[in-house]
């Protein structure tokens, strides 16, 4: 005759049961993934600040005349009264 046991104890982690270091771990993954993504969204903005920098220095050092005629009749008036809308 063999002894068969179907009864586990739950020290060890048991599937059914709840275990504080399996809650543990879950916190600590999940913690890491928040600071990852947040850390990874600061460098993004970071990046593209500096990028944005770069470009409106380049365009202030070398202006072309393409974009914005000489004489600002590319660039958008300001209404001449109330309830007028902009001209574009």
């Amino acid at each position: 005759m063999t002894f068969f046991s179907s009864h586990h104890d739950g020290r060890y982690g048991s599937a059914d049961g709840f275990s504080i270091s399996r809650a543990l771990r879950r916190l600590r993954v999940a913690l890491k993934k928040i600071h990852r993504t947040i850390a990874a969204a600061k460098i993004r903005r970071v990046r593209n600040e500096l990028r944005l920098r770069a470009a409106t220095r380049a365009q202030l050092a070398h202006p072309r005349r393409s974009d914005v005629e000489v004489d600002g009749s590319g660039l958008p008036r300001q209404p001449l009264y109330l309830g007028d809308k902009w001209d574009f």
